[in-house]
């Protein structure tokens, strides 16, 4: 019987209500991170262990938690990136994540706003997939010549996060090794909220029982009644369109780069589900 789901709905409850996960509870503050805004160019990255997070999904918001309250409002132009990494630490303040546009999630103002001693929220433009197994690097760039001293909460992490600052010299995230200003890896981390949630862009498509094998699958999948150069088009959990490739039902799908867990395959009007392990 054909059934027309939520891709999202399909394999993982979680997706379908926003969950946030809290990452420090320290008292200390601190200027440095989430981001320095005492100077007019500033630039932070700060990583986050898998398991710290022990959550994969789509993030569409980040939170960091002032220290005071001020007398008025304060707006820098920003702009913010996530990725999935293997690094766990920054050696010292040249050993920088390095960063493409496809990163970035956020570019637009931060406001600050007077009297208000709590969490600043971050709205993503882009939501960001985590996928649960890696680390996740968050960096943020100001770009406005405006400054304020402003302070935020922090927790000790060891060399999890690197500071670029300079009234001169204005970081450029896709070029960081050129930046001559002040830069250092520091053993703090600002306090955070990853807020995920659903991903408004799944894909609704139709859900058939059809034969694939082997299934859960390690390196390889095959489709059975597939037609020459048949194009198929695999969906992780989330909804995300992973990889497309043109096949017929003898030959084989390379699953091998894909990170163990649960995905659609749909080709035509017809899709299929399977396990990659």
């Amino acid at each position: 019987m054909k059934k027309t789901l939520l891709l999202a709905l399909l394999f993982i409850s979680f997706v379908s209500h926003s969950q946030t996960i809290t990452i420090g509870e320290g008292t200390e503050i601190t200027d440095r991170v989430p981001i320095n805004l005492f100077y007019k160019y500033a630039f932070t990255e700060q990583i986050y262990m898998a398991e710290e997070i022990e959550f994969a999904g789509y993030i569409k918001a980040i939170k960091f938690r002032t220290a005071y309250s001020y007398n008025s409002d304060f707006t820098a132009d920003i702009n913010v990136y996530m990725k999935n990494v293997t690094r766990s630490i920054f050696e010292d303040g040249v050993d920088f994540e390095p960063l493409a546009e496809d990163n970035l999630v956020f570019s637009g103002q931060w406001t600050i706003p007077a009297n208000v001693d709590d969490w600043m929220t971050i709205e993503f433009d882009t939501p960001f997939y985590y996928n649960g197994t890696d680390n996740l690097m968050v960096a943020i760039d100001k770009n406005s010549e405006n400054w304020a001293i402003r302070y935020f909460k922090y927790t000790d992490a060891s060399f999890k996060s690197l500071t670029y600052n300079s009234d001169t010299d204005n970081p450029n995230p896709y070029d960081l090794g050129a930046f001559t200003g002040d830069k250092m890896a520091i053993n703090y981390r600002a306090n955070t909220k990853l807020v995920f949630g659903p991903n408004n862009n799944v894909v609704e498509i139709g859900v058939e029982t059809l034969s694939v094998y082997p299934n859960p699958a390690k390196d390889v999948l095959y489709i059975n009644g597939l037609e020459q150069n048949t194009e198929v088009s695999i969906y992780n959990a989330f909804g995300a369109l992973v990889k497309v490739v043109n096949v017929s039902s003898e030959e084989a799908i390379d699953v091998s780069e894909l990170p163990t867990g649960l995905y659609i395959a749909k080709f035509g009007e017809n899709s299929v589900r399977f396990t990659k392990e």
